[in-house]
């Protein structure tokens, strides 16, 4: 029987190791062979790609954090930050954000998913993007008007745990989303891009979790001639519970638009009462912190039952500060996952506990 087990323990870190090696074998060579002048996965390839917008994190708990998010993401946004970790949601799990970001530009983001099985959540998801209003003027600065660019983004995400590999004492699941992009300046342009994701969740004496996600893999927007990629993004997350009530996280960021990056992020809670939680966050972008705009994120929130508040706080140097403020429903009341009373949801069980 304890071989056994060290086979299937072997067996689950090989998937993730596999993981892990695939998407830097799928990274790296392309980085290599792409020109000085337009490399790839590189600072100098800043400026490469196009709908920066997708990069907007979304969820003020995942901001203040950092956006290290990919591999604690058990809510409703994880259909952006990795939908693997969406069938880890109770029943149903909604999320509504808004957010005013520099200037008069400001984004909204919602999302819901919903249980289809103990092993399985269908979600959706759409952001909004708002410029304000631009003047427009010809070549000899004569005004014509204005006009409002837009974005948009509609995600269709399914996520399912695999059972091979879960038992009670790990949970393996894996997400994929399609994503309808549309950005519209004075002309529009359109694309179809998708996501994938992977996650372990590890019951250990000290509990930690670990996830793998590739973003934006998908057709380039053309407003006229030319095409411009998307700004595909592979990262390598993990997280660690010390404590009950404290969670320490990082991704390794690695961006076909940039240089590699560091996210960290950390959280701190309390609890009142069985149905009441009170966290506060913090978090560091390291590319932020190199471009000279802040890098230091911080933010608060609370869980009341079924709901939570939460707010973020996100410095951008000399651009200004942003503001993020986002509600969460998760139904019924969803404990964390390694609080919950049941280790795993998706042991083969008739009856499993979600509250």
């Amino acid at each position: 029987m304890k071989a056994l087990d060290h086979i299937r323990v072997n067996a689950k870190t090989a998937v993730y190791a596999a993981a892990c090696l695939l998407a830097l074998i799928y990274l790296f060579p392309g980085a290599a062979g792409a020109t000085e002048k337009n490399r790839f996965f590189s600072s100098k390839a800043a400026g490469t790609t196009s709908a920066d917008f997708l990069n907007l994190p979304v969820g003020a708990r995942a901001a203040a954090m950092g956006g290290a998010y990919s591999a604690i993401s058990e809510e409703a946004s994880a259909i952006y930050w990795n939908p693997a970790g969406l069938v880890q949601i109770p029943k149903l799990s909604a999320i509504f954000m808004r957010s005013q970001y520099v200037a008069d530009i400001s984004y909204q983001y919602a999302a819901y998913a919903h249980r289809l099985s103990y092993d399985s959540v269908l979600a959706g998801s759409v952001l909004l993007t708002d410029i304000g209003a631009i003047d427009r003027t010809n070549a000899s600065g004569d005004k014509l008007g204005t006009f409002s660019p837009r974005d948009e983004v509609l995600t269709l995400s399914y996520s399912k745990a695999i059972l091979e590999f879960s038992d009670r004492n790990m949970d393996v699941s894996i997400g994929v989303s399609a994503k309808y992009i549309k950005s519209q300046i004075v002309e529009s342009a359109h694309a179809y891009a998708g996501d994938l994701g992977i996650m372990t969740y590890n019951f250990a004496s000290i509990p930690y979790r670990l996830g793998v996600t590739m973003t934006n893999l998908g057709s380039g927007m053309r407003y006229d001639v030319d095409s411009s990629p998307l700004p595909l993004t592979f990262k390598l997350a993990g997280a660690v519970n010390p404590f009950r009530n404290m969670l320490f996280s990082a991704d390794l960021v690695l961006p076909k638009q940039n240089a590699p990056s560091l996210l960290l992020g950390s959280e701190l809670s309390t609890e009142p009462n069985e149905l009441t939680r009170l966290s506060a966050r913090a978090g560091l972008n390291t590319q932020r912190l190199k471009d000279g705009l802040g890098g230091f994120t911080m933010g608060v929130g609370g869980t009341f039952h079924f709901f939570s508040l939460d707010y973020a706080f996100v410095p951008l140097g000399e651009l200004g500060s942003t503001h993020k403020i986002s509600v969460t429903f998760d139904f019924p009341f969803r404990n964390p996952v390694f609080n919950r009373r049941d280790r795993s949801i998706f042991t083969k069980m008739k009856a499993v506990s979600l509250k």
